[in-house]
């Protein structure tokens, strides 16, 4: 049995706890969370700075993990779709080694779950013999009518040979025929969703215009038609009834907020802020999403986008706008529930949610030089 306490505990579901003490049992269950008043002060394992849940990872690509510092920053999106389909062709045992290197990385960062992306099989193995919790989306794409059949029997399969968590999901808003979209809603009964959403200024104007650049870049656009309507409004009553992860979200407005919330109750909102600043070199109006009290969760993206994985680096980012109260909300509870992890995502008594430790605060905020040690 451990007694662990800080300058403060965050349990992401309550206030935070200045003279708290986190029981934990040597599998890591919390036994009880004590005031440290009533815990012998010999028994006490203390940390300077803050004590979390373990983080939720709710948006990567573990299987573009070999694209480390391949891609150009700050191309917007068009280019970097590019450059991803030219340069995904390394050998596989590369690829292989570095997923595992990312998967032991993010592990060592105090992620305890997440919400993957698949196009393939090649991560598979290494999600299977984690210490952490993964959920695959296998995801699908075509925006030609024709090859929906096909995209959806090669995906289906995929699915079969995922052994863990796993739901077929859209890739994205733009990239989806109608077809395609109707056939993973009516084979979805009940499993999460996750869908690109609004990452570009120029998704809305495919939508709105049947113009922009990201428009010119798909091979096949042939059964595209615009709406004059915005991405999400456009996409949204194509999607399963299940819970759904709408990700990135940079150019999503405050009206696409409410409205989404109107047709559906769950309905999560994944930030990549670092990703979204390497492609996009802009990041979305967090404080839309917060003054709808709209349900948010952090994501790395892949290394394809990224020089970390690292929710904490993530947090980093933002930290100016968003308290990190309402962070480590996101960061833990929200992807929890998202991922239906009821034993993850806060501090309480007979939960294993995994225990970080984070360092360097000022102010009960985060600096330069915080950072996330894995405690359990």
């Amino acid at each position: 049995m451990r007694f662990l306490t800080a300058d403060i505990l965050f349990t992401a579901k309550n206030s935070p706890l200045k003279n708290g003490v986190v029981v934990v049992n040597d599998t890591g269950l919390i036994l009880d969370i004590l005031d440290l008043s009533k815990v012998q002060p010999d028994l006490l394992e203390y940390f300077p700075g803050a004590l979390c849940p373990g983080f939720i990872n709710t948006h990567c690509h573990l299987e573009l993990s070999h694209l480390f510092q391949e891609i150009d920053k700050h191309t917007g999106l068009p280019k970097f779709i590019k450059s991803i389909v030219s340069k995904r062709n390394f050998p596989e045992d590369r690829i292989l080694e570095c997923i595992d290197s990312a998967d032991k990385t993010m592990y060592n960062n105090g992620i305890v779950a997440v919400g993957d992306i698949s196009n393939t099989s090649l991560s598979f193995s290494t999600k299977e013999d984690s210490h952490i919790f993964y959920h695959t989306f296998i995801e699908l794409f075509a925006s030609l009518s024709e090859k929906a059949n096909s995209v959806f029997q090669n995906g289906y399969n995929l699915l079969n040979q995922c052994q863990h968590s796993s739901s077929l999901v859209p890739h994205s808003t733009y990239s989806v025929s109608d077809k395609l979209f109707q056939l993973i809603k009516s084979n979805n009964a009940g499993e999460i969703v996750s869908i690109h959403n609004q990452e570009t200024a120029d998704e809305d104007e495919m939508f709105l215009n049947g113009e922009g650049n990201l428009l010119k870049v798909l091979n096949d656009k042939s059964d595209f038609k615009s709406t004059g309507l915005s991405a999400l409004k456009s996409t949204l009553p194509k999607l399963p009834n299940s819970p759904i992860l709408l990700v990135h979200n940079t150019f999503t407005s405050q009206a696409d907020i409410q409205f989404a919330m109107s047709q559906k109750n769950d309905v999560y909102w994944a930030t990549c802020p670092k990703a979204n600043l390497y492609i996009e070199k802009k990041l979305p109006d967090y404080q839309i999403f917060i003054n709808q009290n709209a349900k948010m969760t952090i994501g790395t993206d892949s290394l394809a986008s990224n020089d970390t994985l690292c929710l904490l680096e993530e947090m980093k980012v933002i930290n100016h706008t968003v308290s990190l109260e309402i962070l480590l909300q996101w960061a833990c509870k929200n992807g929890a529930e998202f991922l239906g992890l009821n034993q993850m995502g806060t501090l309480e008594k007979g939960k294993s949610p995994g225990i970080n430790h984070i360092s360097h605060l000022r102010n009960e905020q985060l600096t330069e030089h915080s950072s996330v040690n894995r405690i359990i």
